[in-house]
């Protein structure tokens, strides 16, 4: 497939890129961008038709959903949802740098549902700017086939925000720490050690931590969460079988079909043609 030049535009006081590519209904990217700092910034949506995804470099702005107001500060992410009235603006005094998202689609619900999200807006203090600013890029650099690898991301970055809400109950006790580090590391291929490692415990302790807090084995963890991925990877994307077990970091073509088959109970292939 022959890729666009970068599509990347000024507009006021935005950076945007547009995706252009082709896209499932179930999953629509739109443009991301970043807004740099702007007093009069405001934007007004009724009855909002996307999602969207915004954290804030630096600054101060304020969110105003169904008649409450959000303040929100630098390091602070939020998820804005379809179907709801809302509006947010710049502080005129310290305007926000803010990195951002737009898209659509079932998929998207069906994450942040799975990851506890759905009813939450603010995420105060989260502090990684990364994952957004990949995406960015990412569609900076391909706007019209970087579609995979969007799907990849954004699954990503709510596995991301969904680890750092539990965290901050859980205080980074070495079960959440371990976690996080299974969930950063989904398309890599890690062992029980690398793991442990991460916890400063040994394979045996970090098994019996893990096991006590979310009741299954932490590589069994390792494992579901990747096959999740590639669940959404072989319902969302047109990416090959071979082309996803690469993606997921998987041995092989073979490893990837009977890790899958064992779990699902049908193979990759025809999860697919069961389910599309």
């Amino acid at each position: 497939m022959m890729k666009n030049s970068r599509k990347t535009s000024y507009v006021g006081e935005e950076k945007c890129a547009v995706y252009t590519g082709v896209s499932m209904p179930a999953f629509i990217p739109i443009i991301a961008g970043i807004t740099l700092p702007d007093p009069d910034y405001v934007i007004y949506r009724n009855n909002a038709d996307i999602y969207v995804f915004e954290y804030v470099l630096e600054g101060r702005g304020y969110i105003c959903q169904d008649g409450k107001e959000i303040e929100v500060h630098g390091k602070d992410a939020y998820i804005l949802q379809p179907g709801e009235n809302h509006y947010y603006y710049a502080d005129t005094e310290m305007p926000w740098t803010k990195i951002w998202l737009n898209a659509r689609g079932s998929l998207i619900r069906h994450l942040l549902s799975d990851y506890g999200l759905n009813q939450t807006t603010l995420f105060s203090g989260f502090g990684q700017s990364q994952y957004l600013y990949a995406i960015l890029d990412t569609i900076e650099k391909d706007p019209l086939g970087c579609y995979a690898c969007l799907t990849i991301q954004l699954h990503e970055y709510i596995q991301a925000l969904s680890s750092f809400m539990g965290s901050r109950t859980e205080e980074h006790t070495p079960a959440y720490v371990m976690k996080n580090y299974i969930e950063q590391n989904l398309i890599h291929s890690i062992s029980i050690d690398d793991i442990a490692a991460n916890a400063h415990l040994s394979a045996s302790r970090a098994i019996h931590v893990f096991k006590e807090a979310f009741g299954i084995p932490p590589y069994q963890y390792y494992l579901t969460q990747r096959l999740e991925l590639a669940q959404s990877m072989l319902l969302y994307t047109e990416l090959s079988v071979q082309e996803i077990a690469d993606r997921l970091g998987f041995l092989d073509y073979h490893h990837f079909s009977n890790s899958f088959k064992k779990v699902y109970g049908v193979s990759p292939v025809n999860f697919r043609k069961t389910n599309i």
